[in-house]
């Protein structure tokens, strides 16, 4: 018999996250400004190599200028943007579920009741939304930045080919990543991204300046995308049972096939994982069975009774 797990201490803050993403600004901004000055000497050195002395004195105090602006300015414009980001993205929960083509439950629908019956079990508010989505593979998603308005998703191919308990698993998989707080973390950290790439309108570049200003931002969102999903897990197999979540993710693996085009853009949201590397935003299925089997992070859940020290609660921040 598993202890009885505390919904309460479940929400992790969202300070940690702008911590982190604030220092990778700063980071980015020290490489960016790396670059632009030694590639502005390196272009008088290439095409006015006899004025490099008299030119250097008078460039490096405004080029100093600039550094120590865009030392301060970039990592603080993470933050407001980043707020300013999520605060947009966070009127999009519905629009989300249209994009992705679903079609909402009545509050009757067997599925609808489930959700929220496991949504009472991790004391959320009612979910504003429930649906379903066109896709034969089994899937899963959750959005929205604040508990009263999210919205859970399931696919077709996952209501007709796993087992009710499996669904169950799922679906509280999702539940989860609500109660945790994730939803906003992972909003926010986007935001982030959008603020200091806003203008570079085409997707190419963004991608190309995340990776080569804001190194560290991007591989700590591709980490803690992956840590988040362990934990989901773990509070899904406590709702329903390890075994339920193991069968879910087994037939998710045994099934998975590559996302539709119109699914990519919400990859991250979804439980389904993805290739095996440092950039992926899920771990892989064994090791996510793995650790539901060894019960690495179910023990490692707050729960009733307990005191809230770092080991029943060791994932705030992560």
């Amino acid at each position: 018999m598993m202890a009885q797990l505390d919904p309460t201490r479940l929400s992790n803050p969202l300070w940690p996250t702008v911590v982190i993403l604030t220092f990778g600004a700063f980071v980015g901004a020290a490489i960016g400004n790396f670059v632009m000055i030694n590639g502005t000497y390196a272009w008088v050195v290439v095409n006015h190599p006899g004025t490099l002395f008299y030119v250097a004195p008078r460039l490096a105090p405004k080029l100093g200028a600039i550094a120590n602006f865009t030392m301060v300015a970039i990592p603080l414009w993470a933050v407001l943007g980043g707020w300013w980001a999520a605060s947009l993205a966070a009127g999009r929960t519905g629009s989300v579920g249209v994009d992705l083509g679903v079609m909402l439950l009545s509050e009757g629908h067997p599925v609808c009741r489930r959700v929220n019956e496991l949504a009472r079990e991790l004391a959320l508010p009612p979910i504003k939304w429930v649906g379903w989505f066109e896709d034969d593979a089994i899937n899963a998603f959750a959005v929205g930045t604040r508990r009263d308005n999210a919205l859970i998703a399931i696919s077709r191919g996952a209501i007709e080919k796993l087992s009710n308990e499996q669904c169950d698993a799922v679906l509280a998989h999702e539940l989860a990543h609500v109660a945790n707080n994730d939803m906003a973390r992972m909003t926010y950290a986007r935001g982030v991204q959008e603020a200091l790439t806003f203008f570079l309108l085409w997707r190419g570049f963004k991608n190309v300046a995340r990776w080569l200003f804001t190194p560290i931002s991007q591989l700590e969102l591709m980490r803690f995308s992956r840590q988040r999903e362990y934990w989901a897990d773990a509070v899904a197999a406590v709702l329903t049972s390890p075994e339920a979540m193991i069968g879910a993710l087994e037939a998710i693996h045994a099934a998975a096939t590559k996302p539709p085009a119109s699914q990519k853009a919400y990859a991250g949201f979804m439980i389904r994982g993805n290739d095996r590397n440092l950039f992926a935003t899920h771990p892989p299925a064994d090791e996510r069975i793995l650790a539901l089997r060894s019960r690495k992070y179910i023990e490692r859940l707050p729960v009733v009774g307990a005191a809230p020290t770092p080991a029943s609660a060791p994932f705030l921040g992560s």
